[in-house]
């Protein structure tokens, strides 16, 4: 066996010598196997595009429609991997605002822009229906219009000031079934049944006037309510 003496190196400081010992063998291979993961990884992921990115599993769950844009998956002209190519880099503002912006298009016949005619609709008013639409509110609205509907993320749905629609159920119900993308909320069509959409339309409608704390600006135009 080696002797201490053998393995010191001719240097010192401050009168500290250095031994020349090897690495333990668990930490090389520990070492090793982070390179191979690397590789497999870049390739999985990012050359051969067979893996979905964070960003891709976080617009899926933003939009429910979205889909995964098709690439190149060989190193030839069109790639478009930013390990091989000099485009500019993503931000999250700018990935985030392309999710709920540039949806895939389904293929449509072109439609003159025009506001969906909204049909008048009647309020649920009895107590099970309101406490059911007070829960559907609770698991999916409260992240972005609050607790008491004073406005987060999304619009304060207390006041008088409306951004899509006149303020009546007819308007909530078809915003809460289409979505509106642009604006950063999802369709619920898919997701909600019709009645339960009736239910929590209804529910937000006893939140108008209720003037909760720390209530968001007004956005949007001043209408009648019903």
């Amino acid at each position: 066996m080696e002797r201490e003496e053998d393995k010191l190196l001719d240097h010192e400081y401050d009168g500290i010598q250095e031994l020349d010992n090897d690495l333990p063998p668990w930490w090389l291979n520990l070492f090793y196997i982070t390179i191979v993961f690397a590789f497999a990884y870049t390739l999985y992921y990012h050359v051969f595009d067979a893996g979905s990115l964070q960003i891709d599993e976080y617009r899926q769950e933003l939009n429910p429609n979205y889909e995964k844009p098709a690439k190149s998956t060989m190193l030839i002209p069109g790639y478009t991997s930013p390990y091989f190519t000099k485009a500019a880099e993503e931000t999250p503002k700018s990935m985030l605002a392309s999710t709920l912006i540039a949806a895939p298009p389904k293929k449509t016949i072109a439609q003159p822009s025009v506001e969906p005619e909204v049909q008048p609709l009647t309020p649920l008013t009895d107590d099970a229906s309101l406490e059911r639409g007070s829960q559907i509110y609770v698991t999916n609205c409260v992240a972005c219009h609050g607790v008491n509907g004073e406005g987060t993320i999304g619009p304060n749905m207390t006041d008088d000031y409306w951004i899509n629609g006149k303020g009546d159920l007819a308007s909530i119900v078809e915003v809460i079934t289409e979505g509106r993308i642009a604006k950063g909320m999802i369709p619920w069509k898919s997701t909600l049944t019709e009645q339960q959409i009736m239910e929590v339309g209804s529910y937000l409608l006893t939140l108008q006037g209720t003037n909760p704390a720390n209530a968001k600006a007004p956005e949007g135009t001043k209408v009648g309510t019903e």
